[in-house]
């Protein structure tokens, strides 16, 4: 797959990507996007392992990367019922509904701004803890401290937590801290330090947590030495 461009901004991340015929792999990051794939609306729910996605042909798309918890306040579905899933709005909304976003996007030059017209609708009405959630986890706080922070206690924090980001707010944090880890990897920071500074263990525990959340060593994001 080939990105073409990224473009941030509060309400996410516009990306447009030309994708060969054959395989193509998706790594969680905690997000759900809103692609347009030129015939049909598709819902990337939240992954918890690699997504594999296969192509008969060439294809060119456009997506709306959504912060956490923001696509079950948009489409008004818990977000555990899309996880590691792609779905298309047909199957979320009434044909007729999801028939009006299909035609105004096949008909728009700019495909990225009627998504991002569909992503400020809210059928739910936006929890004020969902981004102070999402930010206390990806600090890396515990999870009692996080309940303890949004006045919940970890039950409820658990339960919210599936409904808005798909998974507990382990599962978030952890693929939160690998996102984050992955950062420096491909930045070119030795593996020892990235698990230091992001928490981990030692160096063995991120090699487990990048594997099993990837599929992939922390290696191999590193960028080739120029050494001769």
């Amino acid at each position: 797959m080939t990105i073409l461009r990224r473009t941030r901004a509060e309400s996410g991340t516009v990306w447009r990507a030309r994708r060969a015929a054959g395989e193509s792999t998706v790594l969680p990051d905690g997000c759900m996007d809103l692609i347009w794939t030129g015939r049909e609306v598709l819902i990337a729910g939240p992954d918890t392992v690699p997504y594999r996605h296969r192509s008969r042909g060439p294809e060119t798309m456009v997506g709306l990367r959504l912060p956490p918890g923001t696509v079950p306040v948009v489409l008004g579905v818990p977000a555990d019922v899309l996880r590691d899933r792609r779905v298309t709005l047909d199957d979320i909304w009434t044909p007729g509904r999801a028939r009006r976003w299909g035609d105004l996007l096949a008909a728009a030059d700019d495909p990225a701004a009627v998504l991002r017209e569909l992503a400020s609708i809210r059928t739910w009405e936006a929890p004020a803890w969902l981004g102070a959630a999402a930010a206390a986890l990806g600090a890396g706080h515990r999870i009692d401290e996080c309940a303890d922070r949004l006045s919940m206690t970890p039950r409820t924090l658990h339960r919210q937590s599936s409904r808005y980001f798909g998974y507990g707010p382990k599962t978030l944090q952890r693929i939160l801290r690998m996102r984050a880890a992955l950062d420096d990897l491909t930045a070119g920071v030795d593996p020892a330090d990235v698990a230091a500074w992001h928490g981990y263990a030692d160096q063995p525990h991120l090699h487990r947590e990048v594997v099993a959340l990837t599929g992939r060593t922390p290696a191999s994001f590193h960028p080739p030495s120029n050494d001769r």
